[in-house]
């Protein structure tokens, strides 16, 4: 009668106990991957802005008017970007800082690719196109 017992014991038990295991762990992979997912959709969003504030100060007539943005998109990236975006906004940073001038087309077009390869688009060669719109007096 006992080894009845745990054996019908046994049989309730470890089901249940591998349910239980399953159910665990296909929770915790799934925090994971929502996880993963939501830093993923934060830092493309960081590097979005950071693409736009860009493209704003580039060209433009009086940097001093832009420089806010362009001084948040210089830390977004050294805070979000891969090694190599981190490396020519630094570069930029050092140029400007040197020579009054530097050229961003080197960064926006690394950001311009990686963002389109995070969002499952292809890399676009060829130079960015800059337009100007201004007012005739």
């Amino acid at each position: 009668m006992k080894n009845t017992l745990t054996i019908e014991f046994a049989q309730i038990i470890i089901p249940a106990l591998v349910a239980f295991a399953v159910v665990a762990l296909t929770h915790i992979f799934t925090v994971r991957r929502e996880t993963a997912i939501r830093r993923r959709e934060q830092r493309i969003g960081y590097l979005i802005a950071a693409y736009r504030g860009l493209s704003k100060a580039n060209n433009h007539p009086r940097l001093w008017e832009v420089a806010d943005d362009l001084e948040q998109a210089i830390s977004d990236i050294q805070l979000f970007g891969t090694p190599e975006q981190i490396r020519l906004a630094q570069d930029f940073g050092e140029r400007l800082a040197k020579a009054q001038t530097a050229e961003l087309d080197p960064l926006l077009t690394e950001l311009r690719n990686s963002l389109r390869k995070e969002v499952g688009q292809k890399a676009v060669t060829g130079r960015i196109l800059w337009l100007k719109v201004t007012r005739n007096k």
